[in-house]
């Protein structure tokens, strides 16, 4: 009797400008043809209600959060998205891919925010794991390029500038050597070279 096919949750991550959502929907359309039951593509902060009444909180320029409020904001979209999405897809066998996870609140409010990193991954850990992503890749593009990438007006957070994302960076690069399970892309490539690195990055390509 043929074993059941587990379904996977993926992370995609990396600064703003990086490319993850083009390369997390291409993902998510090879998954669902792969295995003949739609994917699941989600965005964090949102994809709930809840979460996405959180990212307009995040993201509008109307308040100037400190990094702990966001960290327990970003938690607390995360977790609902886990409870009400997340688990319920892959028990029923579909693939989940997601925008940005647990990398970009260490890269953001961590590492860019000041927070201590030993808090920040204490309490994703207790309060927003569960179920717990099987594959993180990094999508690696410097910040004065992507910053080149990005249309239209900017949110809270992509205007504290330059410097800031340059952190943000450097955060996501310290996440990979605490978290060497992550992947990292070369995300500088055309869109079809890097979606064939992030499937092979996820074991789904040679």
């Amino acid at each position: 009797m043929a074993t059941a096919r587990k379904a996977r949750f993926i992370v995609l991550d990396g600064i703003d400008g990086c490319g993850k959502s083009t390369q997390a929907r291409l993902l998510a359309e090879h998954l669902t043809h792969a295995s003949g039951v739609q994917a699941l593509h989600l965005r964090e902060p949102g994809s709930t209600r809840a979460g996405e009444r959180i990212r307009e909180l995040l993201l509008t320029r109307e308040h100037d959060l400190d990094p702990g409020v966001e960290l327990l904001l970003f938690a607390a979209a995360r977790r609902q998205m886990l409870r009400e999405l997340v688990a319920p897809a892959l028990a029923a066998g579909r693939d989940v891919v997601c925008e940005r996870f647990h990398a970009s609140t260490f890269a953001y409010q961590a590492v860019a925010g000041g927070l201590p990193e030993s808090d920040v991954l204490a309490l994703l850990g207790r309060w927003s794991n569960e179920p717990e992503p099987d594959a993180l890749v990094l999508l690696d593009v410097d910040p004065r390029e992507a910053a080149t990438r990005r249309a239209g007006p900017t949110d809270r957070i992509e205007a504290k500038g330059l410097e800031f994302q340059l952190r943000v960076a450097e955060g996501y690069r310290r996440f990979a050597v605490l978290r060497p399970a992550t992947r990292v892309v070369d995300g500088r490539g055309t869109v079809e070279d890097v979606a064939r690195a992030v499937r092979k990055a996820v074991g789904l390509d040679g």
